[in-house]
């Protein structure tokens, strides 16, 4: 019952914080862009790690090249994901010339670069994502990215329980959820990223190690990995 109290606590205030940013941003605080992929899950037949070049592996290497771009967190899951980017300056002059703060038109063309960079390398029919942004302060990051850390384990398990048959996974308690889902033998191609994916200007860190103030890498970014210029995206917006 705490947690849940807990839970729509950070719920309530993260989305004041977007209404009351809801038509400028400020340029002086932190812009989380969050993306969200619509009907994902009633779409597609496995959003899970499993083979290459599908919606996990896209996700991956689309987060390590926005968050390299912007030198900023990012963290994602399931079908979703945030980044949370410091300099506000940085965003903002790859989106406009005119130092345009406003939420809708950063968001449509951060929406723009990311569906093409994603549909890019995701083998697949095209993915189209809803995108929304606003400003959070700087010492609140930390409980974005735990609030957003258990949204994620709530909606893998929910449809990894889906996937394998089970009715109503969305309404099951989540400590029942975890652990339903461990006794699946397949239960390993959700377990590294049921809790969501923190990466760090392109590397994968620790996310337990981040919440307790420090940056542990386990991956760094592949610095052979191609990606195309998002300054090819302009041309044809």
């Amino acid at each position: 019952m705490e947690e849940k109290i807990l839970e729509r606590k950070w719920f309530n205030y993260f989305n004041n914080m977007r209404n009351k940013y809801n038509m400028r941003l400020s340029a002086n605080k932190p812009i989380i862009i969050f993306l969200d992929a619509k009907d994902a899950s009633k779409k597609y037949i496995n959003i899970l790690k499993g083979n290459k070049n599908g919606f996990f592996d896209a996700m991956e290497l689309t987060s390590k090249y926005f968050s390299t771009r912007y030198n900023c967190l990012s963290i994602w899951g399931t079908d979703e994901i945030s980044f949370i980017i410091e300099d506000a300056d940085m965003l903002i002059n790859t989106i406009n010339n005119e130092k345009n703060y406003r939420t809708h038109d950063i968001a449509s063309v951060f929406s723009q670069y990311f569906f093409e960079y994603f549909n890019n390398i995701y083998e697949g029919e095209n993915v189209y994502w809803h995108c929304k942004c606003f400003n959070i302060s700087k010492e609140k990051i930390e409980a974005y990215i735990k609030f957003k850390s258990r949204g994620i384990l709530k909606g893998i398990t929910s449809f990894f329980l889906k996937q394998n048959g089970v009715r109503g996974a969305y309404g099951i308690k989540l400590e029942e959820k975890i652990e339903m889902c461990k006794k699946y033998k397949t239960y390993s191609l959700i377990e590294e990223y049921q809790n969501g994916v923190l990466q760090y200007k392109g590397d994968k860190i620790d996310l337990k190690e981040y919440l307790k103030g420090n940056i542990v890498v386990l991956e760094r970014k592949n610095e052979n990995v191609e990606f195309f210029d998002l300054i090819e995206f302009d041309k044809s917006i």
